[in-house]
């Protein structure tokens, strides 16, 4: 007969996999949802090159017999990962909450909308805030600084760069919401993080050169809202901190 330790490592790994198939059904469906509109997508995806003055269809080319379908399945994936996130996020939670404490499981229960929030919250930045000017500057300012011209892109590599870029802002918008927690669980303290401001700094620059284009405007976009959000971080750390004195003083 297996012990009890036994028995609860397996219920464990029972549980792991429920949730991944859970996650996994959650994305096939939001990438079925997806399937009928991805002629809008695509249209959506390619409008600020309209913005820039090109016509897509003579812009694009696509030079594979599979180059189509290439595209078809990345709109469709990325855009059925998207809808499914907060499926997503909910069943990861379920699966982590019996390990936790009580007030480790109502922080992340409440804040399981927070991070739907700010990964579209990311997302829009991404796509509205940088991908223009970064097109802008790796399609025109650069290209003419170099003597070059560009008269058609790949599309399979136009896509590629832009769901990289807005995937990128919103997983990096996740990073705030997960120092919060791990603040409010104690694990680190506001002083602390404002001691280590100018190494922070560095990493945002880092992480925000791994996560976007190699184009300056979305890095720098990227890591100048990642530290104002870090400074957040900080201040509401410092009003949680100030509460709980309080309260242990009776004040």
């Amino acid at each position: 007969m297996r012990s009890e330790e036994t028995m609860s490592f397996l219920d464990h790994l029972e549980e792991l996999r429920t949730a991944l198939l859970r996650s996994v059904l959650a994305l096939l469906i939001g990438m079925a949802v997806c399937v009928p509109f991805v002629r809008e997508i695509l249209d959506f995806l390619v409008e600020p090159v309209r913005q820039m003055g090109k016509d897509p269809d003579t812009f694009f080319l696509i030079p594979e017999v599979m180059g189509p379908f290439k595209v078809a399945v990345s709109l469709i994936f990325w855009s059925g990962l998207l809808l499914a996130s907060p499926f997503i996020v909910f069943f990861i939670a379920q699966f982590v909450f019996p390990g936790l404490h009580s007030h480790e499981r109502r922080l992340i229960r409440r804040s399981s909308g927070a991070v739907v929030i700010l990964f579209f919250g990311g997302a829009a930045l991404g796509y509205y805030g940088t991908t223009a000017y970064a097109l802008e500057n790796l399609l025109g300012t650069l290209p003419q600084f170099l003597g070059l011209s560009i008269p058609q892109v790949f599309l399979t590599s136009y896509i590629s760069f832009v769901l990289k870029l807005v995937i990128g802002f919103g997983l990096a918008f996740e990073l705030p919401l997960v120092l919060l927690l791990i603040g409010y669980a104690g694990l680190v303290e506001a002083g602390t993080l404002s001691k280590i401001r100018r190494h922070v700094v560095v990493g945002l620059l880092v992480l925000a050169m791994l996560l976007t284009p190699p184009e300056p405007i979305s890095q720098i976009m990227m890591a100048g809202t990642l530290y104002v959000l870090y400074e957040i971080c900080i201040l509401l750390l410092k009003i949680h901190e100030k509460k709980q004195q309080n309260s242990r003083s009776g004040t």
